[in-house]
């Protein structure tokens, strides 16, 4: 059995590289002559950084997490920027859980209730709609005319 082990490491994003499959961090740690390539899956790499790419040059604690000879990143946060319990926001919970099902993320069905809502709130007479429908028809009777300007690199053709 593989002995599992979290380390974290202090140092600053100095590059960072993308491709279609992975994303890789070029992390120099504080006091190291060089610099050490955090690969993340590029599906993983958003959720690490939701907001868009991390600021180069900035401080920056990466948490490694080993098992075997396999290194995986799981966080990379700044230890001076604002911090959020999980605790703190109970709609997190409730979130994850409308994520993980369908019904509440099928958003044509949501759609065509609003769209059921705003109908019923329409409060018009029928001799009313009626006008309104009529109003309609009348407008979308006449066409707009295309003005023909030719060709423009001959200066030939064209209504005047």
């Amino acid at each position: 059995m593989s002995q599992e082990t979290i380390q974290e490491i202090t140092g600053f994003i100095t590059g960072i590289t993308k491709s279609a499959e992975v994303n890789i961090l070029s992390f120099q740690e504080a006091g190291q002559p060089g610099a050490i390539a955090l690969t993340i899956e590029t599906r993983r790499y958003h959720e690490l950084f939701p907001a868009g790419d991390p600021s180069l040059g900035i401080e920056m604690v990466a948490v490694l997490r080993q098992v075997g000879k396999k290194l995986q990143v799981e966080a990379i946060y700044n230890p001076e920027g604002d911090f959020i319990a999980a605790d703190e926001i109970p709609e997190l919970g409730h979130l994850n859980h409308q994520l993980n099902d369908a019904k509440s993320t099928d958003v044509y069905a949501g759609l065509i209730a609003d769209r059921q809502k705003a109908v019923d709130h329409i409060d018009a007479s029928t001799s009313e709609l009626e006008e309104l429908a009529k109003e309609h028809d009348t407008a979308t009777q006449y066409s707009e005319s295309n003005t023909d300007y030719g060709d423009p690199v001959t200066d030939q053709g064209g209504n005047e």
